[in-house]
């Protein structure tokens, strides 16, 4: 008998969003082979063993490698994770992100564990609130300061990289297919984190499709927020934590004196335009941030919201902030399973790094924004996702860590 762990195959059809009878169907549509969707759920449930044959037909429908299947894990609960889940949230999408976020923390790990690196940087634990109840502006305030040290950031002034600012202290940024990649399921929440594990290298997700680089650095420092305020839940209600992870977002991205030096309850919306550009800050969470320090009064900012609606800014606003693309993740890569060519490409063997972390090559090519493979020289081509469309810039090359940056122990 094939050795599987049941978990690990509804993780994977959750992932791809499959259902039973789906994962029969495909695997009859691409193997010519037959195993009926009960049998899959008896497999599933533990209530039969799976056979080598049948093993190898799942795998090679879902184009996932054997070892995926045979690895273990431990079962994340969805309520850890920080994904804003709504009414309009489908189960389904929550179900593929919680399975993606578990295939990424466990590459994460393992590659972390060959290379020798440190893991959870000990100074988010050190700023996490441990009292019970929601904190205010103030407190938040202060411990963002806190955080904008760790993160080797001056006390006052824009943000020039927050992607490269959390992957400088070991937090690692990355891309996730499940969070809005498809049409077919409604985009609800933009970044995910789970602050509660207290083990492992801490992880950003967020989504990479047709979001502006302005909301993707306010997702990161969003997430940021989380990872450092909910550690210890404190007894928040979820709309609790997402008003704090809100507030330090903010609060990390343009500080109180700040703020007070360039926002007064006269600032135009056209004024707002301009700190945008220099900032990388959008104008909606401008005017909330201002709100929320009282630079505004509440009458302004409902006309300044309103405003914003009037212009049809709540869809597409002025000025374009460039997309900061991660690096960490790619270049832990490469030192564990080829070279790093240059800051921003890398080259893997595919084989050894499918077979080692059990993740199909197409997962580890999206979570770093794109890999070389060492096959591809001689004409075998791995598959990757299909291109999004996705515009987006490449930093800098003085912008980008060096292989040394990645730290070691």
């Amino acid at each position: 008998m094939a050795s599987l762990n049941p978990g690990r195959l509804m993780m994977a059809r959750t992932v791809e969003h499959l259902s039973q009878r789906q994962l029969s169907e495909l695997i009859e549509r691409t193997q010519h082979a037959q195993i009926p969707a009960a049998k899959i759920s008896r497999i599933e449930n533990g209530l039969v063993e799976c056979s080598a044959t049948d093993l190898n037909k799942i795998a090679a429908a879902l184009d996932y490698p054997i070892e995926f299947f045979n690895m273990m894990s431990e079962d994340l609960n969805p309520l850890d994770l920080t994904y804003r889940r709504t009414a309009k949230t489908r189960i389904s999408e929550v179900n593929a992100i919680v399975g993606e976020y578990q295939m990424l923390d466990a590459a994460v790990n393992k590659v972390t564990n060959k290379l020798g690196m440190a893991h959870r940087p000990s100074w988010i634990d050190a700023l996490a609130p441990r009292q019970s109840g929601p904190l205010d502006t103030l407190d938040i305030d202060r411990i963002a300061q806190r955080a904008r040290e760790q993160l080797r950031l001056e006390s006052k002034g824009a943000v020039p990289n927050m992607t490269r600012a959390l992957e400088r202290s070991g937090i690692l940024v990355v891309p996730m297919r499940s969070m809005g990649e498809s049409s077919e399921y409604k985009q609800t929440s933009e970044g995910v984190t789970a602050p509660a594990l207290k083990k492992g290298s801490p992880i950003i997700g967020y989504i990479r499709r047709q979001v502006t680089g302005d909301r993707m650095r306010f997702t990161k420092a969003h997430e940021l927020g989380h990872l450092v305020l909910h550690a210890h839940h404190r007894e928040l209600t979820k709309k609790q934590m997402e008003d704090e992870a809100h507030t330090f977002a903010g609060a990390i991205l343009m500080p109180r004196e700040d703020a007070e030096s360039t926002i007064s309850e006269t600032t135009m919306l056209s004024e707002f335009v301009a700190i945008k550009a220099g900032w990388g800050i959008s104008i909606s969470a401008l005017v909330m941030r201002a709100s929320a320090l009282g630079l505004i009064s509440a009458d302004r900012k409902r006309s300044l919201q309103m405003q914003i609606s009037a212009r049809g800014w709540r869809k597409m606003e002025p000025v374009t902030v460039d997309v900061e693309h991660p690096l960490l993740f790619k270049q832990m890569l490469g030192k564990a399973y080829g070279r790093i060519d240059s800051p921003t490409e890398v080259t893997v063997d595919s084989f050894d790094a499918v077979k080692d972390l059990g993740v199909p090559f197409r997962y580890l090519d999206f979570w770093t924004d794109g890999l070389k493979a060492e096959s591809e020289q001689v004409g075998v081509y791995e598959r990757r996702f299909p291109d999004d469309g996705d515009t987006q810039m490449m930093v800098m090359p003085n912008d980008c860590p060096t292989p040394q940056d990645v730290s070691m122990k």
